[in-house]
């Protein structure tokens, strides 16, 4: 995807210390070798024999440097090659665009706890800024490389995954998206996003002349009345506003909320977009002072919002006269 790149920081210090090489096929050994030695205290440590890249064999190391879906660059450091960072992307998976896994990083032990990895990480966002969502994992008990990811932007999620009785796998990700509070002059951007998900997702699962009926409600005066007594979120990616969210009191009750209005444009569904509206819609006072929290949940989005801990109303699964599936979440006042 890129020849060789040598990356003068954004500013003076160690950026202007490293540069970032574009491995080639001749050059797998050499890589190999740094694999290696960089991971083998960690294998020693855990021994996990089916996930150590210090296990990985010099024709596997090879197939990745090759391979159309990824770019596998040397670590150089004071003209030194001290390690190595793999980018992947899935190629011709629509609901992976823009979606990048580093996997792996490494530095040798000489030139660990330096910054570089960090600088690295740094510089990898410079030179793919068409990235929505960044993902890597990496062992849970290795604390300081969890604040390192931490550190970069990066936020656990998921369920862990237990590799043996020493080791456990967390996944990290990190949203480019920009979130800040809707405005004004967004209501007529947002009426299309809305309207756009009613006709071309909503409609798989509650019929296109259904949608049509309720696409003509949400225009731009819809969307400032809902913004007049919620608080509206809008999350843009490249100036362009690809998700929107609102929370509300609950009719007015200080102990109960609820969530609305949550779409994301759909060629950016599963793109991360929509837990990063979650997560950020809890964040919000509606929902840090509220004891429950209650979705009126279309028929497309219920499943997203169960594996976020809301349930069905009452224990009871059944369609509201909107055909909304009504969900709850309890929680304690602050959390």
């Amino acid at each position: 995807m890129f020849g060789a790149i040598f990356l003068r920081g954004r500013v003076h210090g160690m950026s202007d210390l490293i540069e970032l090489k574009l491995v080639t096929e001749k050059e797998a050994e050499s890589l190999h070798r740094l694999q290696v030695e960089a991971f083998m205290p960690l294998y020693e440590k855990y021994q996990d024999d089916d996930t150590s890249p210090a296990k990985e064999s010099l024709k596997r190391v090879t197939e990745k440097i090759i391979e159309e879906n990824s770019d596998f660059y040397f670590i150089v450091f004071r003209g030194e090659k001290v390690g190595g960072v793999r980018v992947r992307w899935h190629q011709g998976k629509k609901v992976y665009e823009n979606v990048n896994w580093i996997s792996p990083i490494f530095i040798i032990p000489k030139f660990q706890n330096k910054g570089i990895a960090s600088t690295v990480i740094e510089q990898l966002f410079d030179i793919y800024p068409d990235t929505i969502e960044w993902r890597l994992d990496t062992i849970k008990q290795e604390t300081g490389n969890c604040h390192l990811y931490e550190k970069c932007g990066f936020v656990r999620v998921g369920e862990d995954i237990v590799v043996n009785e020493k080791m456990t796998l967390v996944d990290y990700v990190k949203s480019c998206i920009r979130v800040r509070r809707f405005e004004e002059e967004d209501a007529d951007e947002v009426s299309k996003l809305i309207v756009r998900n009613f006709l071309e997702v909503n409609s798989k699962d509650y019929g296109i002349a259904v949608m049509e009926k309720l696409a003509k409600v949400y225009d731009s005066g819809k969307v400032l009345n809902i913004a007049n007594y919620a608080h509206m979120y809008v999350f843009e990616w490249n100036g362009k506003i690809v998700g929107t969210g609102s929370i509300s009191s609950f009719w007015g009750s200080k102990t109960e909320s609820i969530l609305l209005t949550i779409f994301v444009l759909p060629e950016f569904h599963g793109k991360g977009i929509g837990r990063k509206i979650i997560n950020t819609l809890e964040q919000d006072e509606f929902f840090v002072r509220a004891t429950r929290i209650e979705i009126p949940a279309s028929i497309t989005a219920t499943e997203f919002y169960r594996k976020f801990g809301y349930d069905y109303k009452n224990g009871v699964k059944e369609l509201d006269e909107e055909y909304h599936y009504r969900l709850e979440k309890f929680k304690e006042a602050g959390q």
